[in-house]
């Protein structure tokens, strides 16, 4: 079997104010998408880049989670995983990875750039793994899927109803069959509104969710429910912060629309409090920060055990969000992926389409592994020549 060489990790942030050319020019759709960014803007997109390599030439790419910096994810790698994992042989990446998971979990770390850098290691493993068999992640995970379902998010946080439907009609002309709004204003009545413009504006059939971005205490997010009685909504977002489990159940019992959550949650420890304490059943993990690709087999397994739904995250880069639906190409609890469009050359600046086919569904990337692997010329127009020379050092 052969043994791993090499694991780099670059940290790579594309500004906004870069793409409109100044921080002035950024429109606040993009600086502001969403309740908590109302008061820290969104500056532009972050990753951490991950490629492995094994003794036989083989490599595999992943990714990490870049908010609030890509940089304490790419130093725990460099600095702690990469030394350990040199010359080990690899099999399956949750084996190889699981002492350091243990590790890092000893030490207090369930949460944030710990995990995020366990997460890009994984996604990486795996891709190689994939790419030593020459077949795509999906067929060496048990799957045989081409194309998942999905939908279009965000429709941002913006001032006028009128504002909200045009942004959603953007994305129906688009081909997307289902579109998820950003609320979470400090005035529910307020949401309420966008919420009823645009679900009268949007077809019959066409599935219209919520996500609050954990803007709510319990009493406004009963509060809102009990306005949107009646109307259509596929499900509610985090309407409450991430650990708030009792609440989330209580909402839960109180609200006629289903409750989502998990994309800012890291382990399946965390995974199964939802579950089990908070009685979600719609689970949304993102690869980046929830394991990896190990992690979402795990969390699919969960999901499995309490009949629950998986709809994962779709933020971040081309190779997370390549991963992600080669991952869940081999899911058997995945309903709806998410299709973040959020304006991000990190995500579409690498020669690979993730908008809807015909049917609105999101066609897996071809090729060996995930095929999310980032080309060296784009990534160093991106980053830069000495970013580019790190991540292809070896």
């Amino acid at each position: 079997m052969t043994k791993i060489r090499s694991v780099v990790a670059v940290p790579v942030t594309y500004s906004f104010a870069r793409h409109f050319g100044g921080a002035d020019k950024v429109p606040p759709a993009i600086a502001s998408p969403s309740s908590h960014f109302q008061r820290i803007k969104r500056l532009g997109q972050a990753a951490t880049f991950v490629r492995v390599t094994d003794d036989a030439g083989n490599e595999g790419f992943g990714e990490c989670f870049g908010l609030p910096s890509p940089g304490p994810s790419a130093i725990l790698i460099e600095e702690l995983i990469a030394p350990s994992l040199i010359g080990q042989e690899l099999d399956r990446p949750a084996d190889l990875l699981a002492d350091w998971r243990r590790y890092f979990i000893t030490l207090g770390n369930t949460q944030g750039a710990a995990m995020e850098a366990l997460s890009g290691v994984d996604m990486a493993l795996w891709d190689l793994v994939a790419r030593r068999a020459g077949q795509s992640l999906t067929e060496t995970l048990g799957g045989e899927a081409s194309t998942v379902p999905t939908y279009a998010s965000p429709v941002p946080l913006v001032a006028d109803p009128g504002q909200t439907v045009e942004a959603a009609r953007a994305f129906l002309d688009h081909g997307f069959r289902a579109v998820k709004l950003k609320i979470g204003r400090a005035d529910v009545t307020d949401d309420a509104a966008h919420i009823r413009a645009l679900r009268d504006a949007l077809p019959a059939d066409m599935a219209l969710m919520l996500d609050a971005n954990c803007a709510y205490t319990l009493d406004q997010a009963h509060r809102l429910v009990d306005l949107l009685a009646g109307l259509d909504i596929a499900w509610l977002e985090e309407p409450l912060p991430p650990g708030a489990f009792a609440d989330m159940r209580r909402l839960a019992g109180h609200s006629p629309m289903p409750i989502a959550a998990g994309e800012n949650l890291f382990t399946i420890e965390a995974f199964t409090q939802l579950a089990e304490e908070a009685g979600v059943r719609i689970l949304q993990p993102n690869i980046t920060r929830a394991g990896g690709v190990s992690g979402l087999l795990a969390i699919d397994e969960l999901a499995k055990k309490h009949k629950a739904a998986l709809s994962p995250h779709g933020v971040g880069a081309a190779t997370s969000i390549a991963a992600l639906l080669q991952t869940c190409g081999a899911l058997e609890t995945v309903t709806l992926v998410e299709a973040n469009r959020l304006l991000n050359p990190l995500r579409d600046g690498f020669h690979l389409s993730f908008m809807p086919d015909a049917d609105g569904r999101l066609r897996l990337p071809p090729g060996p592994g995930h095929g999310g692997a980032p080309d060296r010329a784009t990534f160093t127009d991106f980053a830069g020549e000495a970013a580019a020379a790190r991540l292809w050092t070896a």
